[in-house]
């Protein structure tokens, strides 16, 4: 599976002189549970139509982590005050220290414009061993229909030249875990130029992995930077 990931990081760099919006950054984490640990992604975003991008991403963990993400979004209305739309998103993990892996699908409608983000949907996982068994049986875990949500604003529009705020949902970008369960962040960027932006994120997460849960709530910050070609 690993051999997997990797192929779908060169898979990635190939596809980068057609991005849109290239994205990279480098995330530290700490919760009682596990410590410390980094992680570090790249994902960029592809123009399909006028209506519909795509969004590709690869995250490696130090703890021997990996995750690939794939979503697409479709524009549904556009009008003077937001453009409502419908998000399908596909998330695989996989943790060779506990031979386990995840696989997850998303679906959620979503309305923004220039200063907030609503994302509200259904999601579901299926948990397997390693390797991946023919019959199911024992070491398998599906959990059907999940709510997810996500809200996020922002203090200006995006087209300022900086920027802050926050958000609360269940879900990132590449964890979507105990939906009962909330992360806290705030958000920055800064435009170095028309190319270049810098950002950042930090926020309050809970503490575990997979389905195991801790009272104690972890704390990551992550910085990096998205290149518009």
């Amino acid at each position: 599976m690993k051999k997997l990931l990797i192929t779908a990081f060169f898979v990635l760099s190939a596809f980068i002189a057609n991005a849109q919006h290239l994205r990279a950054y480098t995330e530290l984490d700490y919760n009682r549970t596990e410590r410390s640990r980094g992680n570090f992604a790249i994902a960029y975003d592809f123009q399909l139509a006028n209506n519909m991008h795509l969004d590709m991403g690869v995250q490696v963990g130090t703890q021997n982590r990996y995750a690939l993400n794939v979503a697409y979004q479709l524009d549904l209305l556009k009008a003077s005050k937001g453009t409502l739309y419908l998000e399908n998103r596909y998330l695989y993990r996989i943790f060779p220290n506990y031979k386990l892996q995840e696989f997850n699908a998303l679906l959620d409608f979503g309305w923004k414009n220039t200063h907030w983000n609503f994302q509200f949907g259904l999601c579901n996982r299926y948990i397997a061993e390693i390797p991946l068994r023919k019959n199911g049986g024992e070491g398998v875990v599906f959990e059907p229909m999940n709510v997810v949500f996500n809200i996020e604003g922002n203090l200006f529009s995006q087209d300022h030249p900086w920027n802050i705020g926050g958000g609360i949902s269940n879900y990132r970008e590449f964890i979507i875990e105990r939906v009962t369960l909330f992360y806290y962040t705030i958000h920055g960027y800064y435009d170095l130029n028309d190319e270049w932006r810098l950002t950042g994120e930090a926020g309050l997460h809970p503490a575990g992995v997979l389905n195991l849960s801790s009272q104690y709530n972890g704390f990551f910050i992550n910085f990096g930077c998205i290149y518009n070609h």
